[in-house]
């Protein structure tokens, strides 16, 4: 499959040898959403390396950009801070006026390199909350790199996790499909 017009060119540029190797249509918060999922030469690889799309009605919901480890130094809190608001005003501005910044956590990502090798790198972690009761956040690696996007994730009080479908992590679409486990709080139940 080719590579779409895609809603994370904005906040990404997709390598080139990068193909469309799934288009999935499922339910978030119980609204339809595609989900696009790209990745090196068309081979779907789970957690390779991977661009994920999660898109409702047009609107980017939800991004994930696994491609390479950012190079670079992570940012100060305060310009980590101005970029997770600029990409949410990028990709949404009017749903972007409802939000008010919580935190920046320091955290890792990985994912699993064409080699085999896993790759770790630290991001920072920005969340923000919204008049609607949501969760969102922007992820940023190394030198300001995007490396998540989400908006509109629903918390389960009752159960102390997750209640948002998490589509563009792949440990929970395989706990979905019964060929791995569940994961742990705060993680969505699958």
């Amino acid at each position: 499959m080719q590579i779409k017009h895609h809603l994370s060119e904005q906040l990404t540029t997709m390598p080139k040898d990068y193909e469309l190797v799934n288009e999935a249509v499922e339910s978030r918060n119980k609204k339809t959403v595609t989900i696009d999922r790209y990745q090196k030469d068309g081979v779907y690889t789970y957690n390779g390396e991977r661009v994920i799309e999660v898109i409702e009605n047009g609107v980017l919901v939800s991004f994930k950009d696994y491609s390479h480890v950012p190079d670079g130094k992570l940012l100060s809190n305060e310009r980590a801070m101005d970029l997770a608001e600029e990409v949410f005003h990028k990709t949404n501005r009017s749903y972007a006026r409802g939000l008010s910044f919580i935190r920046i956590e320091n955290q890792r990502r990985s994912f699993i390199d064409e080699n085999g090798v896993e790759q770790t790198f630290p991001v920072q972690w920005i969340k923000f909350a919204h008049r609607n009761g949501s969760y969102n956040w922007v992820t940023l690696g190394g030198g300001g790199a995007v490396v998540e996007m989400e908006i509109d994730s629903r918390w389960d009080y009752f159960r102390g996790r997750r209640k948002t479908e998490m589509w563009d992590n792949d440990d929970w679409v395989l706990a979905r499909e019964g060929k791995g486990p569940q994961l742990p709080s705060p993680s969505a139940l699958a």
